[in-house]
């Protein structure tokens, strides 16, 4: 037998163990958010670096590479910081609650994946006359999002492909047609974040800083995402107007009962959320976490009944949540530097010269988020940089303006960053599903939607902080 199916026969072996201790993480981090026991938390993340050391085998260059960068910044923390302990616990429940929160929304994603309701409107998005397809695509990968999150994107993008390809075989202008519903979707998602109740970035920004209301947060947020639709479509036009589709897709009619199935569904998935804010007196965060395992089951049940969840689960246990372990990971680490690096920073010191409390509040929110989406070419990824941001206001004693505004722009840098960064995971994932170069995606589709998201970023925040 060779070395390399040796390997892989290793690590084939060693599936159902990851399995189990990612089922564990997820459960232990759920059960230290009900009971707010430190045991069950260390547990937790314990059970977290099991997980990763067994799972080594299955990662790539970029786990590799944050693993590296997590040992160095502990390294940092315990050589700099006459306190090291509390910093470094506070990043490994950073790192937990990340892992269990992907882990939990896979298997949401792996239940929607089986949903003859989720398949017939991603079919209908994809089929629709040039003129609504943009806003279609856009806006449709928005909604889907919120119960899909990340996942809709890998569900998308080959429906988009494949509708092409029958639509004009071997058509000339196939590539144009491409870029144009692949825009569509990345931008679409990418703004979602700012709104969306399940999108990560709000949920570790609200879980970091204290002070945040989230219904007003996503009050600013959902118009912002509107003008930039608009706008987004606008552009798509007038880029493309000399654009002539000779082959054409028969459009589809829309999927009434599908709709009404998935409207179904977002709904008692937000009300479950909302009831368990509400009987726990909890935040979202934890609505989001504790509600995911319960909708799981109940989708399930309606799609295969009850005889036929035991079998689904083990497959979605055994297959599924291993093959998320390497955004698990990714997500994990960029969570645990972002906090480490955050407790390495003297906050206040740092917010005294670059002078945050005398600076107007319109202007730090505006840079914000485009300094997050120009660091984010470092190889730093939004999320350490929306945990690094969200610790580092949550370390100050006075916040230099209101903390809602100040989420809403953490969020806001997420955004941009992910129709603008090579590192984004968003446009890895498109990336890795399309075939279409990371470069490609990011500076030469979506360089002048990015900036003028930034721009429209300056009048947005001087109206919402009155000028000041």
């Amino acid at each position: 037998m060779s070395r390399a199916s040796e390997s892989t026969g290793q690590t084939r072996a060693l599936l159902p163990l990851v399995s189990v201790l990612l089922v564990a993480v997820a459960g232990l981090e759920l059960l230290a958010r009900f009971t707010g026991m430190r045991a069950v938390q260390d547990a937790a993340w314990i059970t977290m670096l099991c997980a990763v050391i067994l799972s080594a085998r299955r990662l790539g260059a970029r786990e590799y590479y944050l693993v590296a960068a997590s040992a160095a910044v502990t390294v940092l923390v315990i050589l700099l910081r006459p306190d090291p302990e509390p910093i470094l616990i506070g990043a490994l429940d950073q790192a937990v609650f990340l892992m269990s929160f992907i882990l939990l929304l896979g298997l949401l994603q792996a239940t929607a994946k089986t949903s003859p309701s989720v398949a017939e409107l991603g079919a209908f998005l994809t089929r629709q006359p040039p003129g609504r397809r943009y806003a279609a695509l856009s806006g449709g990968t928005a909604l889907l999002g919120v119960l899909f999150n990340i996942g809709v994107v890998s569900f998308l993008v080959p429906l988009i492909q494949q509708g092409i390809h029958r639509a004009a075989p071997g058509d000339a202008l196939n590539p144009i047609r491409e870029r144009r519903q692949i825009s569509a979707l990345l931008r679409g998602f990418a703004w979602s974040v700012t709104w969306s109740p399940t999108a990560i970035a709000p949920l570790i920004v609200a879980d970091l800083l204290p002070g945040i209301e989230r219904i007003v947060w996503m009050g600013y947020a959902f118009p912002v995402f509107m003008i930039l639709m608009v706008a987004g479509w606008l552009e798509d036009r007038v880029r493309f107007r000399a654009f002539k589709p000779k082959g054409v897709l028969p459009v589809m009619a829309w999927p009434r009962t599908a709709a009404l199935r998935f409207a179904a569904t977002t709904v008692w998935f937000l009300l479950l959320v909302l009831g368990f804010v509400w009987l726990f007196d909890e935040s979202i965060v934890f609505g989001v976490l504790a509600a995911c395992p319960i909708m799981v089951i109940g989708w399930l049940v309606a799609q295969q009944g009850r005889a036929g969840v035991p079998s689904r689960l083990r497959q979605m246990i055994g297959t599924d949540l291993p093959a998320s372990v390497n955004i698990a990971v990714t997500l994990a680490t960029s969570g645990y530097i972002g906090r480490a690096a955050a407790g390495l920073t003297p906050a206040e010191s740092v917010a005294e010269a670059l002078g945050l409390a005398t600076t107007p509040d319109w202007l730090m929110l505006v840079i914000l988020p485009t300094l997050t989406a120009l660091i984010s070419l470092l190889a730093l990824s939004p999320t350490m940089m929306a945990v690094f941001l969200g610790s580092f206001f949550a370390a100050l004693p006075v916040l230099p303006a209101d903390p809602t505004l100040i989420a809403f722009s953490i969020s806001c840098g997420w955004a941009l960053s992910m129709t603008f960064s090579p590192f984004a995971t968003l446009v890895l994932v498109v990336s890795r599903a399309s075939g279409i170069p990371i470069s490609t995606l990011t500076w030469r589709w979506n360089l002048l939607f990015t900036t003028f998201a930034a721009i429209l970023l300056f009048p947005v925040f001087y109206l919402l902080t009155g000028g000041h």
